[in-house]
């Protein structure tokens, strides 16, 4: 499963942007890349966002395993979570259900699933700046930042 993470200061947000098929190990992969970066600050809210992923392999057992990680992080930094998580088909929207289930009232997180960007925006309060990045993200429109993937050339 390929991955992209970027840290965006300036909007107090860390994307996390996924591909392929999704498995438990490359999702705390890419959760442990990011919280060992220079610039990584634990108080950022964070948007995961699932579009590109085309398989789900997560079992129930690795959700539970995914959430009480989680927690146990937020217990042990103190510091409160929103978390966004953007899965606009049926079975990563009902994964992101039941994850956002296991996570429960913790006081520390607050998480929601979302099927389109623009509930993402506004459960996280976005600047318009923001949406705008976020959304050109999606079709690669990035300025100055590369990812994992390997892209087919465009034809046309």
């Amino acid at each position: 499963m390929p991955t992209k993470s970027l840290i965006l200061p300036e909007y107090r947000l860390i994307w996390q942007r996924y591909w392929g098929s999704l498995l438990r190990h490359e999702i705390f992969a890419a959760r442990d890349l990011v919280q060992n970066a220079p610039d990584y600050d634990p108080s950022f809210d964070v948007l995961q966002d699932f579009r590109g992923t085309e398989e789900n392999e997560l079992t129930h057992s690795e959700v539970i395993l995914l959430a009480e990680s989680l927690k146990a992080q937020r217990q042990d930094i103190g510091i409160p979570l929103r978390l966004a998580l953007l899965a606009p088909d049926d079975l990563g929207f009902g994964m992101g259900r039941m994850f956002m289930t296991l996570v429960g009232d913790d006081p520390l997180i607050l998480t929601a699933t979302f099927r389109t960007l623009d509930e993402v925006v506004d459960f996280l309060a976005l600047s318009p700046e923001a949406h705008v990045l976020i959304r050109d993200m999606a079709t690669d429109n990035i300025p100055g930042t590369t990812d994992r993937r390997q892209t087919p050339p465009r034809s046309g």
